[in-house]
């Protein structure tokens, strides 16, 4: 199983991709500000920092804009250091952006494992690249007040995941639009375009009824400054069927699931069963617990009765364990938000 990421890498697109650049409609903003031309620390961190940062200013929580990092952290045995460096984060002075970029250092041990983790001692951004990481935040911020508001943000696929896709998440969602946030110094490609998709496709499949109304692509690049948009409408049929089969690996058209998410989220997200097509193509419910059952994942068996990490909610303890082979589900009592209904495959084990 992969990531969403790690899928796209994958596949082989079609000649200019399965959804051309040149189909988005492109919107360029100008704040007259010019980005030094050299930076120190890999673009990846950047663009992390800027990301995370963004959401700081505008109101979120720092443990909430750092959540990654700071799992990460925990998984890299140095969650007090990674707490100093979060409580050291004021806002878009020097000190502050110079220490979310070592914070955002421990991201890589949950999104691509421990083994390509390097000391945050190595991170040491110079003051050129403090100076474009606030420049690009504050395009950020500016960007969201003309596009905004947020109605979800660093969200999951519940519901959605596949044997072939297991993880991923996304950045943004407004009232009409997806957005994904990248930091390049590139146009956009097929790969970018790609991703939008498959997250709209799997944000359909998922619980969350936020869906439902999503009708544009965006990204939107704060190096450039420029905001890629596409109407969902102008994509056809044929590669929505030809991505939700041989990329995702789902055997189910999406007004199929537009119909059960519909009629699922009538009650409320927490009340949602999780529901997937057999192989004889007949709709099944999974919601009975299995105080027995255990599954494998991250190499070794998660069991009922251990503490696990979820990326948006933090660490938790497994109460039971439900569902067919290709989607457990696992119910999971976790210390800041209460007892939550989670895709097992999107559960890491962790110590107490």
């Amino acid at each position: 199983m992969s990531s969403v990421t790690q899928r796209i890498c994958k596949i082989k697109q079609p000649w200019g991709g399965y959804i051309k650049r040149k189909d988005f409609n492109v919107v360029e903003l100008d704040d007259r500000k010019i980005l030094n031309l050299q930076e120190n620390i890999n673009p990846g961190l950047v663009g992390l920092a800027v990301d995370y940062l963004t959401r700081f200013i505008m109101g979120t929580s720092l443990k909430e804009a750092f959540k990654i990092s700071l799992i990460g952290a925990i998984l890299a045995k140095e969650e007090k250091k990674a707490k100093k460096l979060l409580l050291s984060i004021k806002g878009l002075d020097d000190s502050s952006i110079y220490n979310a970029c070592k914070l955002v250092g421990y991201d890589v041990c949950y999104r691509a494992g421990m083994a390509g983790f390097k000391s945050i001692d190595k991170i040491n951004p110079d003051k050129e690249t403090i100076e474009n990481i606030s420049i690009m935040v504050q395009r950020s911020v500016l960007f969201w007040e003309q596009y905004g508001p947020i109605v979800k943000e660093g969200f999951t696929f519940e519901g959605g995941y596949t044997h072939i896709i297991s993880t991923g998440d996304g950045d943004y969602l407004t009232r009409d639009t997806l957005w994904d946030f990248k930091v390049s110094k590139g146009e956009l490609r097929s790969t970018h375009t790609l991703q939008l998709l498959v997250y709209y496709l799997m944000g359909i499949h998922s619980i969350h009824k936020e869906f439902l109304n999503i009708k544009n692509l965006g990204v939107y690049n704060p190096r450039k400054n420029k905001i890629y948009l596409l109407k969902i409408e102008s994509i056809p049929q044929s590669v929505i069927d030809d991505v939700e089969y041989t990329v995702i690996g789902y055997n189910s058209k999406r007004e199929d699931y537009k119909k059960i998410l519909e009629e699922n989220c009538k009650g409320g997200i927490s009340n949602v069963t999780y529901i997937h097509k057999n192989k004889d193509h007949r709709f099944r419910t999974y919601n009975e617990s299995n105080k027995n059952l255990s599954i494998k994942n991250s190499n070794r068996e998660i069991k009922v009765g251990e503490y696990v990490l979820h990326p948006v909610f933090g660490q938790g303890k497994v109460l039971s364990i439900s569902g067919n082979e290709r989607n457990k589900i696992a119910e999971v009592d976790f210390k800041s938000e209460g007892l939550k209904k989670i895709l097992v495959s999107y559960l890491t084990p962790t110590e107490y």
